[in-house]
């Protein structure tokens, strides 16, 4: 019977490991662009809305300006992003509250950023969701999930931006155009990903689906036992730069 049971699962993960590219490749689509719909607050979904309004008074008492709430549309295959859009103009530090719905669940995270001059980007945010693609030198993602606040978030963050861009020049927005920044954001996915083989553009132009080798290497990057692997190497990565930075009252909360 035990053998039974084992070749069925052996069988099972097997067909995962070799079918699942095959269904990602084919259904998974990402947005060339990005054309974010500004919104009163009240038309959000009640969920949403109720986040986006006790968010507001938290980044006014750190600095910044709200820049409007905004309906995303589908970013990503089945899914419906929310924004709301802050800036800083001291430290001409940009900051989002997203909620990304999906038929399942709604995935919301904090995030600073902060651009300079020679292309470098530093967003720090709370997204606690593993990346299925490889990073960037150029533009390079903190990932705090269990840090709760916005005061302790952005104090990580500016320490971040003092530790990987010291004496670099901020990219400043020309006002009524920040949120070109975003933009700019979002619409670099797809092209970045196909300069390193995941993605090519669609043959209608307007969004980017995933080459053989993008989707065999993301389905296993999301499946066991490398999930568990590549979320300890994650974890300890975070870990590390907390401790580097010395972040009073931190470093124990990222460890529970």
């Amino acid at each position: 019977m035990f053998e039974t049971i084992w070749l069925e699962t052996a069988a099972f993960v097997g067909g995962v490991y070799i079918f699942g590219p095959a269904v990602l490749r084919y259904t998974m689509r990402f947005s060339a662009h990005c054309n974010p719909k500004p919104m009163s607050v009240d038309e959000f979904p009640e969920e949403v809305a109720a986040l986006f309004l006790s968010r507001l008074p938290e980044m006014a008492s750190l600095g910044f300006e709200s820049l409007g709430c905004y309906d995303c549309g589908s970013l990503t295959s089945e899914t419906r992003s929310y924004m709301a859009y802050f800036c800083n103009r001291l430290t001409n530090d940009f900051a989002n509250v997203t909620v990304m719905v999906t038929p399942k669940k709604a995935i919301s995270y904090l995030e600073f950023s902060a651009a300079f001059t020679n292309g470098m980007i530093l967003e720090t945010n709370t997204n606690g969701t593993l990346p299925l693609t490889p990073g960037s030198r150029e533009h390079r993602v903190f990932r705090f999930p269990k840090v709760q606040t916005p005061q302790t978030l952005y104090g990580i963050h500016r320490q971040l931006v003092g530790k990987y861009a010291p004496g670099l020049w901020p990219r400043i927005e020309a006002k009524g155009q920040e949120l070109k920044r975003f933009v700019r954001v979002i619409e670099n996915y797809g092209p970045r990903h196909a300069r390193i083989g995941y993605m090519q553009l669609a043959e209608n132009g307007q969004s980017y689906e995933l080459t053989w080798k993008g989707a065999f290497l993301m389905t296993w990057r999301g499946l066991w036992p490398a999930v568990t692997f590549r979320r300890f190497l994650q974890r300890h990565a975070m870990q590390s730069e907390l401790d580097s930075l010395e972040v009073g009252g931190i470093t124990a909360l990222q460890k529970a």
